[in-house]
């Protein structure tokens, strides 16, 4: 399933909550494999990242992402090696 997060929660993806609350959702559907499409998201904070990889770690679903584009793609990497080793 492909959740495209730019109309999921938008275009800048700012709160932790919102990324909590995201995992908290594809946790309930029952299906496994999951795309995160980072498409047309300008804009990701550290505090988003970090709720997002420590809610993938401890999620159960298969969570992959696309389309991370040269301003969100080095904050990812670099909170993804502290979070997921």
């Amino acid at each position: 399933m492909i959740i495209k997060l730019k109309d999921e929660i938008n275009g800048a993806l700012d709160f932790n909550q919102s990324a909590t609350e995201l995992f908290e959702k594809i946790n309930q559907i029952n299906e496994n494999d999951f795309t995160m499409d980072f498409e047309d998201v300008f804009f990701i904070s550290r505090s988003f990242v970090q709720a997002y990889y420590s809610s993938k770690k401890r999620s159960p679903k298969n969570v992959n992402e696309i389309n991370l584009s040269r301003d969100v793609l080095p904050m990812m990497e670099m909170i993804e090696k502290q979070i997921m080793p």
